[in-house]
């Protein structure tokens, strides 16, 4: 199931699509709701572009990837083999390198941004009760 995120701005309508496969089902719940919670933190419903979020067992070497795809979009692996709030964060960061691909802004690798946010804002959604 895809969730849609829509913003208007200047009369023009804009869906962000937001696909999770994989995990069972209370974590795609909950990733379709940081990535949702993520698009808006950043403002990136402005943006006509798809995510689709795939979550795996485990990795080799990471927790997770953020890759641009063929179709204009962006394609995420995550881990859900770890504790919750690492989950979430893992989500996070790679959320941060969505927001530096459609903006084009970061610096070097963009990992230090991301490493420096994902706790960050982990927590601020958590106090925001969004979880």
């Amino acid at each position: 199931m895809a969730t849609k995120v829509k913003k208007e701005q200047r009369n023009t309508e804009r869906i962000m699509a937001v696909k999770v496969t994989g995990g069972y089902q209370h974590e795609r719940d909950m990733t379709r709701i940081v990535v949702s919670w993520c698009i808006n933190m950043f403002n990136l419903d402005v943006y006509n572009t798809d995510i689709n979020v795939s979550l795996k067992p485990r990795f080799t070497d990471c927790y997770g990837t953020c890759v641009d795809n063929d179709e204009g979009g962006y394609d995420i692996e995550i881990c859900f083999n770890q504790s919750l709030r690492d989950f979430v964060a893992t989500i996070v960061h790679e959320m941060v390198h969505v927001k530096q691909y459609v903006t084009g802004k970061w610096k070097g690798t963009g990992e230090r941004e991301a490493s420096d946010l994902q706790y960050k804002l982990t927590d601020k959604l958590w106090k925001e009760n969004i979880l």
